[in-house]
């Protein structure tokens, strides 16, 4: 990077981070939190745009454990720790169920929000809870939130969003938004009072997103964000100043790369990852865990946070350049898993 170009970055960054101040994201601890804290400290809240609800900085995703069939003790186990330390937003989709050799992929689909559903079940008002649909059309929307509700074992949805919509398909975005498309499905239910906000996630590109906030007044957006982003077609650049311009809530998603960020002997720390994240105009960002020291950890430097200098910012995004690709997978440029 030349000198000339480092100033333009570090001014790009020096104006993102002034959005978070101008957008009212700078985090704030409820004093009456305060009493309650634990060794791991009070989370941090921001607002989550326009809905009213205030979120933690650090949220729970419904990956990792989560979506592995057979690990209902352990999950409900993190779900339970997550909550107890402050977590209230949790993510999950009806599509969350890691496949298994043998075993029908459709029906492992929804192991993700059954799990989560032991929990909410007794703890219901202590969470806001996204769910998401993949599918793109009317029915097929709607049996979705039909098996959603009933795997979550609840009667309203906070968010429902569609889930990762994609750059193939900019051409075809007119059947989302068709009398038979998923956007009647969703403003039905929100009309019945099922499901409360909407929103769209998006992990490989920000035009996409940008072309359907043209179209509808989403309430939120979920996004692949992560200290890597600005080497490759950058959702910060292209759609974050959309979204925070719109009030919408935002959450940052793929913050670790699915833990490719320890490979290679450890490209940059959790620590760098999440406070990279989290020092931009965000609501919250979700993370996956596989065990609840994971999760402890995460919650400790989320609690402690405080927000980068450009300079900083601008060091680690030095530190991930020469790795880029291996981090930004979820746009396409190495191997992409199976389970999105």
């Amino acid at each position: 990077m030349t000198h000339k170009e480092r100033n333009a970055r570090r001014e790009f960054l020096k104006k993102i981070i002034a959005t978070s101040a101008l957008a009212g994201l700078i985090p704030y601890i409820d004093p009456v939190e305060i009493l309650a804290s634990s060794y791991y400290g009070v989370l941090p809240k921001r607002p989550l745009g326009k809905t009213g609800y205030n979120v933690g900085l650090y949220s729970l995703g419904g990956q990792g454990t989560l979506e592995i069939p057979g690990k209902e003790k352990e999950s409900v186990e993190i779900i339970n720790r997550a909550i107890d330390l402050g977590i209230n937003y949790i993510d999950t989709s009806a599509y969350y169920g890691r496949s298994v050799e043998g075993q029908d992929q459709l029906a492992l689909q929804g192991t993700s929000e059954r799990y989560i559903g032991k929990v909410l079940k007794d703890r219901r008002k202590e969470v806001f809870i996204a769910t998401k649909t993949h599918d793109r059309s009317y029915d097929g929307a709607m049996r979705h939130l039909e098996k959603s509700i009933k795997n979550l074992q609840t009667d309203v949805i906070d968010l429902w969003q569609i889930h990762n919509v994609r750059s193939a398909e900019k051409e075809t975005l007119d059947r989302i938004f068709a009398d038979n498309g998923v956007i009647k499905a969703m403003e039905k239910a929100k009309n019945e009072g099922t499901v409360r906000f909407l929103g769209i996630t998006g992990h490989e590109d920000p035009e996409v997103l940008d072309m359907l906030t043209d179209r509808y007044p989403f309430d939120n957006v979920l996004m692949a964000i992560n200290a890597a982003d600005k080497h490759h077609n950058s959702f910060i650049e292209q759609f974050l100043p959309v979204a925070v311009e719109k009030k919408m809530g935002i959450v940052g998603m793929k913050i670790p790369a699915r833990d490719r960020i320890f490979d290679k002997g450890g490209i940059i720390t959790m620590k760098e990852a999440m406070e990279y994240v989290l020092t931009l105009p965000v609501s919250t960002i979700i993370i996956g865990i596989d065990k609840i020291p994971e999760l402890e950890e995460n919650i400790k430097i989320a609690s402690e946070f405080k927000p980068l200098s450009a300079d900083e910012l601008l060091a680690i995004e030095e530190k991930v350049k020469p790795h880029y690709e291996h981090l930004q997978f979820f746009k396409g440029l190495s191997d992409w898993p199976a389970d999105w």
